[in-house]
């Protein structure tokens, strides 16, 4: 009876251990050349660049390298990564004053199972806002990894309070490079005389979570494949008008 309890512990213990991964530094995963694992999804080549930051007193993180990643799986089932935050700008000075963090993240992403081709991408954050402030999340993806050439798509996001939007790609693509540009703003205003309005935004995670479709079945690319080549037959026999 004791050991049947003891293995009953072991295998419950292990049960809990499942679920997403402990969350690590953008910059660890740039200089160590990281990946992580969310299921089927497989995450890696991890960049960062084109950061820009004003009044760095009011903002949150500091330096984006310190922004936490981990492996993520909504509620309907996608895979993907979610940026911890709080990300946040808050501009407290005079009019005139803008606290703004902006930059750019790239990686790949690998759908692990042969079967299947990555098909969309999901958005999904809320915030909160006070006067002017704003956050903007525009996606750029292409195939081949590192080449941006061809672009799948683009989207854009604004002052809204809650975003929940997925775009599919113009193909479905066993690899995917992903090119996110971020930008959390904030500025004071000064709507009449002698009255000053601070601007802030407050953004707790923001997730990245994809989809796939199946490959089509064998028989699905031989019917496709026959109806090309008997249009193409068709078209041979055709006579010209008038013969």
């Amino acid at each position: 009876m004791n050991k049947l309890f003891m293995l009953f512990t072991v295998v419950l213990a292990l049960n809990l251990q499942v679920g997403p991964a402990h969350a690590i530094p953008l910059g660890t995963l740039i200089d160590t050349h990281g990946t992580i694992l969310e299921s089927d999804k497989l995450f890696g080549n991890f960049k960062l660049s084109n950061v820009t930051i004003s009044d760095p007193l009011d903002l949150t993180p500091d330096d984006p390298r310190d922004i936490q990643i981990q492996g993520f799986t909504n509620g309907i089932g996608e895979h993907g990564l979610r940026l911890v935050g709080p990300f946040q700008a808050n501009s407290k000075a005079p009019f005139g004053s803008v606290a703004d963090l902006s930059f750019f993240l790239e990686y790949d992403v690998s759908v692990t199972d042969p079967q299947f081709l990555l098909h969309d991408l999901r958005h999904a954050f809320s915030f909160r806002s006070i006067g002017i402030g704003s956050v903007n999340l525009i996606t750029q993806a292409g195939f081949p990894p590192n080449v941006n050439a061809s672009i799948q798509s683009v989207e854009g996001f604004g002052s809204a309070g809650a975003i929940d939007e997925n775009k599919a790609f113009l193909t479905n693509v066993t690899t995917q490079h992903m090119l996110h540009v971020f930008d959390f703003r904030a500025e004071t205003t000064q709507p009449s005389p002698g009255l000053f309005v601070q601007g802030a935004v407050n953004v707790s995670s923001i997730d990245l979570t994809f989809s796939q479709i199946p490959l089509p079945e064998p028989s699905t690319w031989l019917l496709l494949g026959t109806g090309i080549a008997g249009l193409a037959l068709w078209k041979r026999n055709q006579k010209p008008d008038g013969h």
